[in-house]
């Protein structure tokens, strides 16, 4: 289990640099900030509203990896960023700038990071039938946030204002220190199709409605949170995933690469999408969808926790604010303070979220889209917070197409998204950034791009 909790730590904190937001595997709209739902068409419906596919712009349309990542949060500045990145060993760094790092990642959003990949997409539309569309998507995402008490930790170690408050032998429980703590991290593999259709023609009026299934797979599942007294730890990977540390060191590569091994899942799961949308006047678009409503069995490497207290004089702290002590105090938090042990089964909630989104085709080479979305629970990899954006596409001239807007939300600062796309008639080039101003940023930096090199579309409807 302890290998399980510094991966999952580990994933969430791949070089400081890091983000958890939507649609990574759709390169427009990280170019809009994530504003999509009136956008979509085709197998980009996929995940997002499938009523969509009932008004598709081609008969066929695909693509191959087409993906991308995301990595923001709310603690972080240039000066944490350097500090960490830093060779040098910083025991016995000065007890007030250790400090301030501790006060720093005392926040809700430590750490939010996403990332998606198509492997393949493809739809295509009959006119008297409907849209069909299906994809193969992985899918991680992953939250820290920390509570004072944590934070300290692992910054101060035993100078923490709760280690000088509780007595030598005394046992705490996670329940009453950690309140407010959240370690969530996910990867999932997403068997998705679709099918949306028109529903009601009339003049002026263009309804359509849709549903969408995923099979899904679950290849790792982390979390470690405290909410109003009530704690959650558990840990579920893949055989693939979970390799021996010592073997790794040894031969990374051939451990990595064995053959015998395979990505097997550690938990299977049905997830359901429904969606309408109506058009207006052919300029105005208006969608509502709920997304990702299900769940996931995981019974396989399966390990749960339990509260057991601990004493907090007992844990071994560095005077150091280096990145190494930090997830190594970390790591004994987590050890230390829970008993873990394998459990048969496990039932978690997909990220269920509420979608709704407006737009206006202010002519034929602009239009503008206002998303919303909303997360109707706490299933690990779901949005921390609501999201909200507008977003704007400009066909800038025959073969170029720009995109912009503005986002905010999930605890993350205003967000100036841009994306650039060559546009033939059957082929498609794009790349994208959900903030260009994320890694100039000295508090709050962030990083995210989207790609996508092997669009296509025949059969222009």
């Amino acid at each position: 289990m302890k290998h399980f909790w510094m991966l999952a730590l580990l994933s969430l904190a791949i070089p400081a640099s890091a983000f958890a937001q939507t649609e990574y595997s759709n390169t427009s709209a990280t170019g809009r900030g994530g504003v999509i739902n009136t956008f979509a068409s085709d197998y980009q419906t996929l995940g997002v509203n499938p009523a969509n596919l009932g008004r598709s712009s081609h008969r066929l349309s695909f693509t191959f990896l087409e993906g991308g990542f995301g990595i923001s949060s709310g603690a972080f500045s240039k000066d944490i960023i350097r500090d960490f990145r830093a060779k040098t060993d910083h025991t016995g760094e000065s007890l007030a700038k250790r400090k301030s790092y501790a006060q720093a990642f005392a926040s809700d959003h430590v750490l939010n990071l996403g990332g998606e990949l198509n492997t393949f997409a493809v739809s295509v539309h009959f006119p008297k039938i409907g849209g069909f569309a299906f994809s193969n998507r992985q899918r991680v995402l992953g939250h820290a946030g920390f509570n004072r008490n944590f934070s300290e930790f692992l910054f101060l170690g035993q100078n923490a204002g709760i280690a000088k408050e509780t007595g030598k032998n005394e046992l705490v429980y996670v329940a009453d220190v950690f309140d407010g703590t959240e370690l969530k991290a996910s990867w999932l593999q997403e068997w998705n199709v679709a099918f949306g259709r028109t529903i009601a023609d009339l003049p002026g009026v263009s309804v359509s409605g849709g549903l969408g299934y995923r099979y899904v797979q679950g290849l790792a599942l982390g979390e470690f949170s405290v909410k109003n007294g009530q704690v959650n730890a558990y840990g579920a990977i893949s055989p693939t995933l979970a390799v021996d540390n010592d073997a790794y060191a040894a031969n990374p590569l051939s451990t990595l690469l064995d053959i015998r091994k395979e990505l097997t899942p550690v938990g299977t799961g049905h997830g359901f999408d429904i969606g309408v949308s109506a058009e207006l006047a052919r300029k105005v678009k208006l969608a509502v969808s709920v997304t990702d409503i299900g769940s996931i069995r995981w019974t396989e490497n399966l390990m749960a926790g339990r509260d057991k207290g601990f004493i907090l004089s007992e844990l071994e702290s560095k005077e150091s604010n280096s990145f190494e002590s930090a997830l190594d105090m970390a790591e004994q938090l987590v050890n230390t303070s829970m008993e873990f042990a394998p459990q048969e089964e496990l039932k978690t909630n997909l990220p269920t979220r509420l979608r709704l989104g407006a737009g206006l085709s202010v002519s034929r080479d602009v239009e503008l889209g206002l998303d919303y979305v909303r997360p109707l629970n706490d299933a690990p990899g779901n949005l921390s917070q609501d999201f909200v954006g507008v977003g704007i596409d400009v066909m800038a001239t025959r073969h170029l197409r720009l995109s912009s807007g503005v986002s905010t939300g999930m605890g993350d600062k205003m967000n100036l998204p841009l994306g650039v796309a060559i546009v033939t008639p059957v082929y498609e080039f794009g790349l994208s950034t959900r903030d260009i101003t994320g890694p100039l940023s000295e508090e709050n930096p962030g990083a995210s791009m989207a790609f996508a090199f092997l669009r296509f579309k025949l059969g222009r409807l």
